[in-house]
């Protein structure tokens, strides 16, 4: 098996289904920040927690807090991904 990979269409899953957002709210623009989709940061610790949840790593409080546009969750999950199947 591969290394799974996260994608556009992940972070949109989980911005719809476990936070709640309007699907339309979503632009596929990978520097579209979560402050510009008024997310709070319960919100993201929901992103957080779906992301540990389904993909099987730790985001340790000071990465999450780096992170603020939907490119920068999306590089950061897949660098995870890729240091689990090394």
């Amino acid at each position: 098996m591969g290394v799974r990979e996260f994608t556009f269409e992940d972070v949109k899953d989980i911005l719809v289904n476990r936070v709640g957002l309007p699907e339309d709210a979503i632009s596929d623009d990978p520097n579209q920040t979560f402050d510009e989709l008024g997310l709070d940061s319960l919100a993201f610790v929901e992103i957080q927690l779906a992301i540990q949840q389904e993909y099987g790593f730790t985001i340790p409080d000071e990465d999450a807090n780096q992170i603020t546009t939907i490119g920068e969750a999306i590089e950061y999950s897949n660098r995870r991904l890729q240091e689990q199947e090394a």
